[in-house]
């Protein structure tokens, strides 16, 4: 089970443990916390007051969104497996079948969930509302009454 612990600046910088991301701009970090399971853990930094999503993936990987960072974490060989800058401000992560939906408030990022290599983006034509997921297409909801279907 993975343990999520917000610690205030000083711990962060006392830390041992790699760090998934933070604000290039020392000032934009507001928040700061550690996620581990068992004794293995990762430390990162961001700037908005929202929490932020974590996820598991398989046993013992997960992934961590928030702001406009992404990153999927291994557990069992302590390893950070992918991390992206986003473009756009993190909305939520979803998992349909075999794929890792990374869902922004203009994009969605596709993600094997096997390899964790990117797939696909797609551009969305207003903010996303909301994703319904179906056995022959994935259906996205944006403002504006905008619809696209991924296949």
């Amino acid at each position: 089970m993975i343990e999520f612990n917000k610690i205030n600046e000083e711990e962060f910088n006392k830390q041992n443990v790699p760090t998934l991301f933070k604000e290039d701009n020392e000032r934009a970090n507001n928040n700061y916390a550690i996620i581990s399971v068992c004794k293995l853990g990762f430390q990162f930094a961001w700037n908005s007051s929202i929490e932020p999503i974590i996820l598991e993936v398989n046993s013992n990987i997960y992934c961590i969104g928030i702001d406009q960072h992404f990153a999927i974490i291994n557990f069992n060989s302590n390893n950070i497996i992918i991390t992206l800058n986003l473009f756009y401000n993190f909305y939520d992560t979803k998992i349909f079948k075999e794929w890792i939906f990374v869902i922004t408030e203009l994009e969605i990022i596709k993600i094997d969930k096997t390899t964790f290599k990117i797939l696909e983006n797609y551009e969305l034509p207003d903010f996303f509302e909301k994703i319904t997921f179906s056995e022959g297409q994935i259906e996205v909801k944006c403002t504006g009454n905008y619809i696209i279907i991924i296949k």
